[in-house]
Order: C-alpha cells, then structure tokens, then sequence
C-alpha cells in the first residue's frame, strides 16, 4: 500500500505516463470511477500549465489519485494563477512542490479550506488551490513519519501533539455535520458488507470459523457504532478525520499533518483513527506472546494516548475498533482484497 515514488527517464515523468498509472489503479474500471479517469487527462494537463509545472515523481500511496512531486520551470509566476510561494521559498526559481488532486474520496477544496486557515501551523502549507481542475499545490515535505520516527508510541505521541494544534482551526471552515453522523455513516458501511456477505456470491457456502470470525467482527461493530450514535459527545472541533502515522510528514525538525478531511466531529474519533493502524504488531504479539497480547498493548496505548490529550479512553478505543473494521471493508470494496482480509483479522484479534 505504499511503494516508493516512481521516477521515470532521468526524473521526468510525462503526463501520459501518470494518467497509465492512474488506470491501473484497482478500481479505475469500476463504474464510479469512469468519468474520474476520462476527465483526468485533461486536468492534468491544465494543472501542468496554469502552474508552469514538470514532474519529477508520482506517489502512489493510499489508494486515491496520483500525488505529484513537481518542480516549477524557472520564470515569474503566470498571471492567471493564484500562486503563493511559502516562507523561505523564491516564486520564480525551480522549488519542489506537491499536487494533488481531487476525487476518489478526497475533498480538495474542503482540504484547502482547512489548509488556509490552519496556515502552516499543525499541517502543510497551501501554496495554491485551482479550484477549476480540483487541484491544489502544496509545499514538499520530508520523509513519513513512520521513516523518520519507527517506534509506534513515539509516533503516537507526535500525533497526539500535532491533533492538538489541528484542532484550534475554526469551526467555522469545518464542513457541518450533526454529532452522531460519523458514527451514522460507518454503521452504513457495516450494514452494506452484512447485505452483500447474505445476498452475494456464493453467500449459501458462507460458513466455517473463519466465515463466522467476520460475521461476529462485523455485529461488534456495529455495537460500538450503535453506542457512538446514541451517546454523541456534546464536544465538537474540525477533526483531521484520517490522522494516520503516513499522514505525517516530517518539515525540518518537527511534523506536520496532510489530507485533512475537515469535519465537525467529537476529538476523540481523530485519535480512534490514529490508532487503526497497527495491525501488524498486535498480529506479531499475538503470534509470539498468545492470544490477547495485541488487544492488551492496544488497550494500553489507547490509554496513554488518550490521557496525553485530555480524553476519553474509551470511546477513542471504541472509534479505533470502529475505524478498523470499516476500513477493512472499505478496501475489499476497492479491490484491495489482501490488504482487507489483513484489517479484518486483525480486528478480530482485538475484538475476540
């Protein structure tokens, strides 16, 4: 899920060569994402052009569009573009830069909201937004945190940190939803994946422990979504909404956030989904200390994590056991079959 940036003939990359990359993403045949890719090519080109760009890599992480690493060709900034260069950085030399694009589930004029208002502290500084082509350029950072920081509780720590300062943006840039709609929307998912394990393919031959395992990872969650929605927390601030440790960059000697969602939501959901990701050492746990170990050191990080920044313990270790299940179902939905049986073993682990 995440391969190292793609550099082609000398690190420069043809759009031609970016769009071939883009349709052999899993889900760039399915039906939702048809007008998202034909339309691409096109908004490419623009984005190219409006901002004088070359690319000199494609990132490939995560499982949305290509995100570009650029360099501006040497000359004054365009006079249509609304070009922004951060502190420290010449508008007319050839600085490195990011873009990214919108759709396949990122909100780029939500992000660019949040990005402006934040204005560097806590997240990347936005250098521009094309607004026409859905796209905006931003400054480039260093490494993942999980590169610069390996071990998972220092990483939690950092997160922690940065959420606090994320959530001083205002509310007034946080897209409006009521307290109980995150919870509502990932009941949704659950109940979609229940549908579909009844009614699909060979849905008769769904039995076995391992049938049963997801069956009873699936009802759980729903439970925890269930007590979610009933019992909203009356705090709400602009959550990041995916504040995983890949979405933390290193700038200079600190960390910064990227991809905001930008929602109205209770705090703790943020640090439920920091904590989502760390499947692999509860599986390793489990396999070299025996059953329990994984959930036993995930309930304790959840607690540090949560004491660090004032929270509830609880219901960010219930946002967490939330968050992987549906995520698990969310990339089953995308293609990514592997990677969906892992978050769902791995939710039963914790979940036993």
């Amino acid at each position: 899920m995440t391969p190292e940036p793609v550099a082609i003939r000398e690190h420069v990359v043809t759009p031609e060569q970016v769009v071939a990359l883009l349709r052999a993403r899993p889900w760039a045949g399915q039906s939702w994402a048809r007008d998202l890719v034909a339309a691409f090519p096109d908004r490419l080109d623009g984005v190219l052009v409006h901002w004088d760009l070359v690319i000199r890599h494609v990132h490939l992480a995560g499982a949305g569009l290509p995100v570009l690493e650029v360099v501006r060709r040497t000359g004054p900034v365009g006079p249509r573009g609304s070009f922004r260069a951060p502190a420290g950085r010449s508008p007319g030399g050839a600085d490195s830069f990011v873009v990214k694009f919108g759709g396949a589930g990122a909100d780029v004029a939500q992000q660019a909201r949040i990005l402006a208002a934040a204005d560097g502290r806590g997240y990347v500084r936005l250098v521009a937004h094309d607004g026409e082509r859905d796209a905006m350029l931003l400054e480039k950072l260093g490494p993942m945190l999980p590169q610069a920081v390996p071990d998972p509780v220092a990483q939690t720590d950092v997160l922690g940190d940065l959420l606090l300062q994320a959530w001083e943006v205002p509310l007034a840039v946080g897209r409006p939803v009521a307290p109980s709609q995150k919870a509502r929307s990932l009941l949704a998912i659950l109940d979609g994946a229940r549908a579909a394990d009844e009614s699909g393919p060979g849905a008769d031959d769904a039995s076995g422990p391992r049938a049963a395992d997801e069956a009873v990872v699936l009802e759980r969650a729903r439970g925890l979504a269930l007590d979610l929605i009933e019992s909203p927390s009356p705090r709400q601030v602009v959550v990041h909404g995916d504040p995983h440790p890949a979405n933390v960059l290193q700038r200079g000697e600190t960390h910064v956030l990227i991809d905001p969602d930008g929602f109205l939501c209770e705090p703790e959901y943020d640090l439920g989904v920091a904590l989502r990701d760390h499947r692999r050492i509860i599986d390793e746990l489990d396999r070299a200390e025996g059953c329990g170990a994984g959930r036993r050191w995930h309930a304790a990080l959840a607690e540090r994590l949560a004491r660090r920044v004032k929270l509830d313990p609880e219901r960010t270790l219930a946002w967490a056991h939330l968050e992987r299940v549906t995520t698990g179902v969310h990339l089953g939905r995308l293609g990514y079959v592997e990677d969906s049986e892992a978050w769902l073993r791995t939710a039963r682990h914790v979940l036993r």
